[in-house]
């Protein structure tokens, strides 16, 4: 089945394992949740980006405990995913997630902000830092699990050759979805925790995997500060080759979770305390 051969692939499952607050101003913005209390004068300007089959959802119990730590979070949901799956199309590629991202920053004139990108949030991120650099709005970047792209690699490129072939067939055939995974896929093991993300989960554009990522840097290069924070219980082997990149890289600060892919979900308190201290 090919659900299953794209889980071994990516390291998703068994031994091969394989893979806002909006200000009121934003809550016209598709996708935008709202109202926080105030940050603290030394608090940081969050921006979250979920996952493939997540959305801001995926955050709502990380943002209380930053928000609790005197931050600004804002949170944004990307087109044709999550409560905005109703606009999925074939005409949704990475550059509409970058964008996404980039409007959402500029729209609300964010500066010094921490950029965080979860799983395959880590392409739009890299591509909004870049294409935001000479604007320096973005002080930090922390990629969250996540993909750390350099120019010309695409999300197709970690799926074996029938889920490859799969999803282009789907794509050309003008069928835009890329069918949700299980939440066990993404290393939750609380039943309560594993019912809570499945019934939010949702497709994602297909077309985001089959366009290459066009990067002028490398990722992270601007930013003033680079976090990666790795999953290791367990750990998915497709971002392995990631993980060897940064993990003794002095440009970097890297650090290791003992939880599951969806850290965010069933180790929130252990990320908010990561992410207040290192962003």
């Amino acid at each position: 089945m090919e659900r299953r051969r794209f889980l071994e692939s990516s390291g998703a499952l068994g031994a091969a394992a394989a893979a806002t607050v909006a200000s009121a101003a934003a809550t016209a913005l598709p996708g935008c949740s709202s109202a926080a209390p105030a940050a603290r004068p030394s608090g940081k300007t969050f921006v979250l980006v979920h996952g493939a089959w997540h959305g801001a959802w995926s955050w709502e119990r990380l943002t209380p405990l930053l928000r609790a730590q005197g931050h600004e979070v804002r949170v944004l949901t990307l087109a044709g995913v999550g409560e905005r799956i109703g606009e999925i199309s074939t005409a949704i590629d990475l550059e509409t997630h970058i964008a996404d991202v980039t409007g959402f920053i500029r729209s609300q004139d964010l500066r010094q902000v921490v950029l965080v990108g979860h799983s395959y949030g880590g392409y739009p991120i890299t591509g909004a830092l870049d294409r935001l650099a000479a604007e320096r709005r973005i002080d930090t970047v922390v990629y969250l699990d996540a993909f750390a792209p350099h120019n010309g690699e695409r999300m197709l490129d970690y799926l074996d050759a029938t889920g490859k072939a799969e999803l282009q067939a789907a794509h050309r055939a003008g069928n835009p979805h890329w069918p949700k995974l299980p939440a066990k896929a993404f290393g939750l093991g609380n039943p309560a925790d594993i019912a809570w993300v499945d019934a939010r989960l949702t497709d994602h554009p297909n077309g985001t995997y089959l366009q290459p990522i066009s990067l002028r840097a490398a990722p992270g290069a601007a930013a003033r500060k680079r976090l990666y924070i790795a999953a290791s219980a367990p750990a998915m082997p497709v971002f392995d080759a990631y993980k060897a990149r940064l993990r003794n890289d002095p440009a970097w600060t890297f650090v290791e979770v003992q939880g599951g892919h969806d850290a965010m979900v069933d180790h929130a308190d252990t990320i908010a305390r990561l992410l207040d201290a290192h962003a």
